[in-house]
């Protein structure tokens, strides 16, 4: 499984998240942590270094119908995603394997 730390440059500030995926057959899955929600994403490469995804995004007032498309190069992923006419861009970096974990729940 493949980890992003991203960050989505909304029209309210940025907002970090975490972009995970996994293939299977060509079919990418996962899920987009986001706003203190986890989106399930479906989607498929498009090129060598291009990926597609079909997601809804949920936030305290809504539920967004989206697609986002990421470019990734080395560690680093950058993307838009459009819901309706609206366009935000996305940009993050790849989470190392190192081991020994983070304090994401503050040791709770």
């Amino acid at each position: 499984m493949q980890r992003y730390q991203i960050i989505l440059e909304s029209q309210l500030g940025p907002r970090e998240g975490v972009l995970q995926l996994e293939e299977q057959n060509g079919t990418l899955t996962g899920t987009i942590s986001l706003l203190g929600y986890e989106n399930s994403v479906l989607g498929e490469w498009t090129s060598e270094h291009s990926i597609r995804l079909s997601h809804r995004l949920h936030t305290q007032v809504s539920q967004l119908c989206c697609v986002s498309v990421f470019e990734i190069n080395g560690d680093t992923i950058t993307g838009t995603l459009q819901s309706g006419r609206n366009v935000m861009k996305w940009h993050g970096e790849k989470e190392s394997d190192k081991k020994g974990g983070n304090a994401e729940n503050g040791g709770e």
